[in-house]
């Protein structure tokens, strides 16, 4: 079973969010979007007031991401090392 077009399944999926133990209202950054696997879970469980940021650099990547029509959900070109700019940018942080 897959969850998007590629066929890919996340390694760990399940995993990874559990051991996230999402707030249904909190904020969240996935920093290595991908093709988006992790960001979609992590959407699926988030309510109206949940929010998360996906970064990627890969211009496939952003691709995909701009493919999530969700106001939830909003995707950044760049590295995971400027994640504090990034999320500066956004308001989330001083």
């Amino acid at each position: 079973m897959s969850n998007d077009a590629y066929g890919h399944i996340p390694v760990l999926l399940e995993e990874a969010i559990t051991a996230l133990n999402i707030k249904p209202d909190g904020s969240y950054l996935d920093c290595t979007f991908g093709r988006g696997g992790h960001s979609r879970k992590i959407l699926s469980t988030l309510q109206a007031k949940g929010k998360l940021i996906a970064i990627d650099r890969d211009e496939e990547a952003i691709n995909e991401g701009k493919k999530i029509h969700d106001k939830r959900f909003e995707i950044e070109r760049g590295n995971f090392s400027f994640m504090q700019e990034i999320l500066k940018k956004k308001v989330y942080i001083n």
